[in-house]
């Protein structure tokens, strides 16, 4: 029996991806072009940041030994992410893992 007090906290992973089981995800964020301007003397004044960069790693267990092909689009976190890489590891002690490294472009819908 879970009994939770306090603030509220979201708990666990944010989706399901068909294929495998999902236990870990991680989200990175960074834009691509950050262009800074400084005054004479060295200081900073003006900074433009664009072209924002999302990547995502997600690793899990598969469900029926199917995995997905590099260069697929598949959608998570409510996202279209397309699928830069992929490591499926076995041994023979253990159930069948899959890592997926994905992106997200800010142009590419």
């Amino acid at each position: 029996m879970a009994i939770d007090y306090g603030v509220a906290h979201f708990y666990g992973l944010y989706g399901d991806v068909t294929y495998m089981t999902l236990q870990s995800d991680s989200l990175s964020q960074t834009f691509k072009l950050d262009v800074e301007v400084s005054d004479e003397v060295g200081r900073i004044i003006t900074d433009r940041l664009d072209d924002l960069f999302q990547e995502l790693t997600i690793e899990g267990v598969l469900k029926d030994g199917t995995t997905p092909s590099i260069g697929t689009q598949f959608s998570y976190l409510g996202l279209q992410w397309i699928i830069k890489s992929l490591e499926d590891k076995g041994t023979n002690k253990d159930f069948r893992k899959c890592a997926i490294k994905a992106v997200k472009y800010s142009q590419i819908l």
